[in-house]
């Protein structure tokens, strides 16, 4: 079976650039290296996602991990610890998901930690349509 892997994300610009191009949400996985329920969520929700190529067309999926000592680049260009741009979006607990428009903006809630595996999938999409549904109103 081929393994479909999640880009980690450093600079949040490029993304933003990519996204706005394509007319794309960004799923955002905020992660830990040792969080079993980051592995999860990746191993039994947004891989098989990936290979079976739901939403490829309105998603990129992107993973930002806030261990100590990580750097990114914000939507603003400007170089900062990835936990400090985590907690700007009340972000405290991994695995957490954010959908977000190319500017940085949330269109739908986030999903916090997880429940139940066998629900999840249905929550996610659920929230990937909304906010695929959010930014196609947002279209000039």
């Amino acid at each position: 079976m081929p393994k479909a892997t999640i880009e980690r994300i450093y600079d949040f610009s490029t993304a933003a650039r990519l996204a706005s191009r394509e007319q794309r949400v960004i799923m955002l996985l905020v992660s830990q290296e040792d969080c079993p329920y980051c592995h999860l969520i990746k191993e039994d929700v947004i891989r098989p996602m990936i290979l079976g190529g739901d939403f490829k067309d309105d998603i990129l999926i992107r993973e930002l991990f806030i261990d100590e000592g990580e750097t990114i680049v914000d939507f603003q260009g400007m170089e900062r610890e990835a936990a400090d741009f985590a907690y700007g979006y009340d972000v405290y607990v991994t695995p957490t998901l954010l959908f977000l428009e190319a500017g940085g903006h949330e269109l739908v809630k986030k999903m916090v930690g997880i429940n139940t595996v066998e629900m999840y999938w249905y929550y996610l999409s659920e929230s990937l349509r909304g906010a695929i549904d959010r930014l196609n109103r947002k279209k000039p």
